[in-house]
């Protein structure tokens, strides 16, 4: 007799849209599923089991967890069997540690052409953040969250956004783990600086400005690794910071 296929908790029958869509939005679907934890780290997952379960065929799916499987968020073993991917504090680190230093360089080739019209839209995506936080809309606020962030750093090219969207994305679970850790005050301390932040910005202080999107984010990196792994020793993100504060002891003799 064969055995039913286990169902993964949370999952439901998609509608796809026509072949050429399919992978992007069976993609798109998997892959917010693992971030906003409806996948949990550790589950395993059958494609065969999963394909029934979405109700999809196993060509697109096997393509998408092969996409999936680049970005970090599952993992799939030489017998391909696949599994959601693990929390990793180290990995964690060295994310926010590199956002340290891509989101300030960006920020610094912004400072010259950051508008009116610029400081306007960044003060709407705080009010959006808070609106969605009073609202447990966890969505809505890492649009607007996200929102921020792009319009701090829209003054560097292409290719540098691309990164930063890319390091983003990583640090999305984490941070959600945190939220529901936390469900009432997560958003307090983060408030505090996006908003100190800007405020640094509208007055045309450079300095502060970068020094305060540096310890943001190394402030958010420790709280969701003291939350996630409370034993891990911070150590990228240290080095980071450091850089980026760095002030020389002495002039050069000239």
């Amino acid at each position: 007799m064969a055995r039913t296929p286990t169902l993964v908790p949370g999952l439901r029958k998609i509608d796809l849209p026509e072949v050429r869509q399919a992978i992007p939005a069976l993609h798109a679907y998997l892959r917010e599923c693992v971030l906003d934890g409806t996948l949990v780290p550790g589950t395993k997952l059958s494609q065969v089991a999963l394909a029934d379960q979405l109700g999809v065929s196993r060509t697109p799916l096997r393509e998408v967890l092969r996409m999936l499987q680049e970005e970090g968020l599952v993992e799939i073993e030489p017998n391909q069997r696949t599994r959601v991917a693990g929390l990793d504090p180290e990995e964690l680190d060295e994310v926010y540690a590199s956002r340290i230093l891509l989101e300030t360089l960006a920020l610094s080739m912004t400072l010259d052409s950051f508008t009116v019209k610029d400081q306007r839209r960044a003060k709407a995506m705080l009010t959006s953040m808070r609106r969605a936080a009073k609202a447990s809309d966890f969505r809505q606020w890492f649009e607007s969250h996200g929102e921020f962030h792009r319009i701090l750093t829209a003054g560097a090219g292409p290719s540098l956004r691309r990164q930063l969207t890319a390091y983003g994305d990583r640090s999305i679970r984490y941070i959600r783990i945190y939220q529901l850790a936390d469900p009432t005050s997560w958003q307090t301390a983060g408030d505090l600086e996006h908003a100190a932040i800007l405020e640094s910005l509208t007055e045309h202080d450079g300095p502060a400005a970068l020094s305060g999107l540096a310890h943001h984010l190394a402030r958010t990196a420790e709280r969701v690794l003291t939350d996630c792994a409370p034993g891990y020793e911070i150590t990228a993100v240290t080095h980071a910071l450091r850089l980026v504060d760095h002030q020389p002891d002495h002039q050069p003799d000239h």
